[in-house]
């Protein structure tokens, strides 16, 4: 994202007129790279939040172990669930986590390296 953000910077602002068709894909890279970056936040704010609010509530369960395979399962309680689900689907599909819905009942599992999350 900041390079190209920096390439229409120095571009735009140079002594040689640079038509708007040069930097468009340059822009265009850099805005889709920040909603990237801000889908990512999204999910990670709404994971922290559910794990956190599910501890809170003593709903949180997180059975020993570490590393591929690894489980933690929480409730999601209240309107925004849908919202939050969303968020966490859209991180976990990006950082190797499995996401399981049933009910309120979610169950996250950190997937080995090199799976994908899909069903496929």
């Amino acid at each position: 994202m900041a390079v190209n953000v920096e390439v229409v910077r120095s571009r735009s602002g140079g002594a040689t007129e640079t038509s708007a068709g040069e930097l468009t894909p340059f822009a265009e890279r850099a805005m889709i790279q920040v909603g990237e970056a801000s889908a990512l936040t999204d999910g990670l704010l709404a994971l922290v939040n559910s794990v956190l609010a599910a501890q809170a509530a003593g709903t949180l369960k997180s059975p020993a172990g570490h590393g591929a395979g690894s489980r933690i399962e929480l409730m999601i309680y209240g309107d925004a669930a849908s919202g939050l689900m969303s968020d966490i689907e859209r991180l976990a599909s990006r950082v190797g986590v499995g996401v399981e819905q049933h009910g309120q009942r979610v169950i996250l599992t950190i997937l080995p390296e090199g799976k994908s999350h899909s069903k496929d």
